[in-house]
């Protein structure tokens, strides 16, 4: 997975308040963990926030069916982050400000162009589907207008968006 596509899964799975409850009840069941029977008595939506969860690596299961939190996911994400690769040329780093968010969007069509498929390769994984707000919180990592950066993504083809505009996909 991409190091932001892993933010973007880790910032989106606590961003509901049901899952940060689930999350909670299994931090707090420490190092010997708790099951979705405990947890579902409790919160009636346990099953889904778990799937959620663990999909971002915040949760892990043991082959007897408990419930630990994994709070190393958090230091993956932070691993994972990484410069432009060399290849995309020094004119793509320097569109880019220390702290890794974007400084400018190019006006140059071929420039911007290879910023986007640089940002989809960091943010997005073929073949997963992401809700508008999950797309919104990965680009919300490079750049404040997330909704002009989210059009260039759909209008470069890079992100192919549903027909009810309620989901994405990286495109093929």
């Amino acid at each position: 997975m991409t190091q932001s596509g892993h933010s973007a899964r880790l910032v989106s799975a606590l961003a509901d308040p049901g899952r940060l409850r689930v999350l909670s009840r299994i931090v707090l069941a420490g190092d010997a963990g708790t099951t979705l029977d405990e947890l579902s008595a409790a919160e009636p939506r346990a099953s889904h926030a778990v799937d959620r969860l663990a999909a971002a690596g915040l949760v892990g299961r043991s082959p007897q069916g408990f419930l630990t939190a994994r709070p190393d996911a958090f230091a993956e994400a932070l691993r994972r982050r990484e410069e432009p690769s060399d290849d995309r040329g020094p004119a793509l780093r320097a569109l880019f400000a220390p702290d890794g968010r974007l400084a400018s969007v190019p006006v140059r069509r071929e420039l911007r162009r290879a910023l986007l498929e640089h940002l989809v390769d960091r943010m997005f994984d073929t073949g997963a589907v992401y809700s508008e707000g999950e797309v919104n919180i990965a680009i919300r990592q490079y750049w404040d207008d997330c909704a002009a950066l989210r059009r260039y993504l759909v209008e470069g083809g890079l992100l192919v968006r549903s027909a009810d505009g309620r989901e994405y996909r990286v495109a093929a």
